[in-house]
């Protein structure tokens, strides 16, 4: 379940061009869209779902290659970066009609440039002639709101943050990150959310490997996640492995070298990305064979006078559930 936070963004202009693959040009808007209630909700949507735990993220070095092709001209720059992107992403085995959205905003103040790539099933339709939105956006052809861009770039113009979702093109049978790669010439960090799923399979091999691998262990993983993320918003492969591991040395080394080995260092979240986080791992949820579902908040889950999970002599578990003041059907 993602979480998302309401946030302050401000679209100052937009402007579409389309891609298609059965045209050697794209096809270039020279005006702005006409930014309506509902566009702006539109853009502003597609914009905060960039800010998630699937992208990656990094600071561009004052110098960058792409950076340098960013001006104070939407038009121009929108121009510009379409290009490069088609350039790059021409050689592709899949490709299909794209429109590329480009959008200038402020964040909290902040001033930001975001680039959009939407697959044409999103059918936005662009119109020729003296009109003053070269697309059009009815109500019976704009996308849902609840679905993220294809691909998307949003930087944060003074800091030189950025935020990316990417997807690798196939070429002479290869998949390549063709956008971070060649495009933007940069090597950002992981996302939080493959960081986490790296973190907790590289824990479930180790414990298997050493047969101790069962639903103790994997609800003490996430409850070392929360904790974690609860204390500092970071998780560091270090204080995992002590408390995962805290009697098996050999365990707690093989945990730490294969993480840093697809995450080299502590894993930092922001304020955002810390909190849907936190919100995912807050509580226990427990499948039990008879049917039964159990979902118990962290707290309540590593307290001895609220939970008990008891090994049965002949191999199954009892679960004692201590202290009930009050009971409600739901």
């Amino acid at each position: 379940m993602k979480v998302w936070t309401k946030m302050d963004i401000y679209v100052k202009k937009a402007i579409i061009h389309q891609f298609s693959p059965a045209d050697t040009d794209l096809l270039l808007a020279d005006k702005f869209l006409n930014i309506t209630p509902k566009i702006d909700e539109y853009l502003r949507k597609k914009i905060e779902r960039v800010y998630s735990d699937e992208a990656k993220t990094g600071i561009f070095e004052p110098d960058n290659v792409f950076l340098a092709q960013l001006s104070g001209d939407l038009l121009e720059t929108s121009v510009t970066v379409a290009k490069l992107w088609q350039e790059e992403f021409s050689v592709s085995e899949n490709q299909k009609t794209n429109d590329l959205i480009f959008v200038q905003f402020d964040k909290e103040g902040v001033e930001h440039f975001a680039f959009l790539r939407i697959a044409l099933r999103e059918t936005l339709t662009h119109l020729g002639g003296e009109v003053d939105n070269p697309i059009k956006l009815t109500q019976n052809n704009l996308p849902g709101f609840g679905t993220g861009a294809d691909e998307a770039l949003v930087i944060n113009l003074q800091s030189r943050k950025y935020h990316l979702i990417e997807k690798r093109i196939k070429y002479n049978g290869a998949f390549l990150n063709y956008f971070s790669d060649n495009i933007l010439q940069v090597s950002p960090k992981i996302s939080p959310k493959k960081s986490i799923k790296t973190l907790e399979k590289t824990a479930q091999k180790i414990a298997e490997s050493f047969n101790t691998d069962d639903f103790q262990f994997q609800s003490k993983v996430k409850s070392s996640i929360f904790k974690n993320l609860e204390e500092n918003d970071e998780l560091s492969p270090e204080k995992l492995a002590d408390e995962l591991f805290d009697s098996n040395l050999t365990a707690r080394l093989t945990f730490i070298d294969q993480v840093k080995e697809t995450v080299p260092e502590p894993i930092k979240f922001d304020e955002i990305d810390s909190s849907r986080q936190k919100k995912k791992f807050e509580n226990q949820k427990l499948s039990l064979s008879n049917g039964i579902e159990l979902i118990v908040p962290n707290n309540v889950y590593q307290d001895a006078e609220s939970v008990e999970f008891i090994l049965n002599d002949n191999g199954t578990y009892s679960i004692l559930i201590k202290n009930i003041e009050d009971i409600q059907s739901k």
